[in-house]
């Protein structure tokens, strides 16, 4: 009986002693965690906006060359509360990076502290929320932007004509800034009047029900100008459904499938582009640079906007990329 006491005994120190190494070697992998295994968190304004989907693909772009994990999380529509909530659960899975886009940057300045005070790199891209504590901004200069839009519909215009601005949020603030960059270009222009602005909520179904009611309200209007992604879907298929394509001009953000299609049917003059596939692609690489410990040399990383035209359409389409 002793000798298969002993032995059962010595089978079972084994047995703890290898399930011990075998535990010190599962702890050894995680501490050394493969580049593969990091995890980015971008935060956009909205779920519902053509725009995000170039964002997200150029997101995962990088993320496949970088051999890292990335992820979109963003509410369905834009919501500054919900935006806020969605950021505090990423918070708490302590990723390796996070990159947002402020429908509203008072409501998640405190919470872009609070990552940064929990050694989370942040940045903002696409909009900013200057007075938090992100790293840096990557995106377009909007207040630029927006001057460079007017200058476009006063070509499309020919210096004359009536406006109609399709906003977006107004807690956004590059929209805000494109509006106002959009308002001193046209300080160039006296023949061209603004004669309504109207705000999307960045809800595509918002803004074609605001375009037409504007085509009902102004007959005699000109132009529409798209501040955000849903603006220029909204106000070409207004004006394409009201036979007024080509009559009533469309110049906004962004070059989005819908904005696309319309151009091709006449319906949209002017396309601005932001490049979001590069932008999120900048935005991911300098968050992974940050964890390889290289840090921005600068806050403010200007993308550029670039106009598309019909007759450039094609040869932009093959190149965006």
């Amino acid at each position: 009986m002793r000798k298969v006491t002993w032995a059962i005994v010595f089978l079972m120190l084994g047995g703890l002693v290898l399930s011990f190494a075998g535990g010190q070697t599962e702890q050894k992998k995680a501490a050394t965690a493969p580049a593969g295994q990091q995890l980015y968190v971008f935060i956009p304004k909205s779920l519902d906006n053509p725009y995000w989907d170039e964002c997200r693909k150029g997101m995962e772009a990088k993320a496949a060359e970088l051999g890292v994990k990335a992820e979109f999380l963003g509410p369905a529509t834009a919501d500054a509360s919900k935006q806020a909530d969605i950021f505090e659960s990423v918070i708490a899975r302590h990723p390796n990076g996070i990159a947002v886009s402020p429908n509203d940057p008072k409501a998640i300045t405190s919470i872009i502290n609070e990552a940064i005070a929990a050694k989370i790199p942040v940045i903002c891209w696409d909009s900013d929320a200057a007075a938090s504590k992100r790293i840096a901004y990557v995106g377009t200069d909007n207040t630029t932007a927006g001057n460079f839009a007017g200058k476009e519909m006063a070509k499309v215009l020919n210096g004359q004509g009536t406006v109609a601005i399709l906003h977006g949020s107004l807690t956004a603030q590059n929209a805000i800034e494109r509006v106002n960059g959009f308002k001193a270009a046209l300080a160039d222009f006296p023949g061209i009047k603004i004669v309504a602005t109207e705000t999307t909520e960045e809800s595509p179904a918002t803004s074609l029900s605001k375009a037409e009611s504007l085509l009902q309200a102004y007959p005699d209007l000109s132009a529409f100008y798209g501040v955000t992604g849903v603006g220029v879907p909204g106000a070409g298929n207004a004006v394409l459904q009201a036979g007024k394509a080509g009559a009533v001009k469309v110049v906004g953000f962004d070059v989005v499938p819908q904005g696309i299609d319309l151009m091709k049917k006449g319906a949209v003059q002017a396309l601005v582009s932001q490049r979001p596939y590069g932008m999120t692609q900048q935005a991911l690489q300098m968050l992974f640079d940050m964890n390889q410990g290289k840090m921005p040399d600068k806050t403010i990383y200007d993308t550029g906007v670039l106009a598309v035209y019909p007759d450039t359409l094609d040869q932009f389409l093959k190149t965006s990329h």
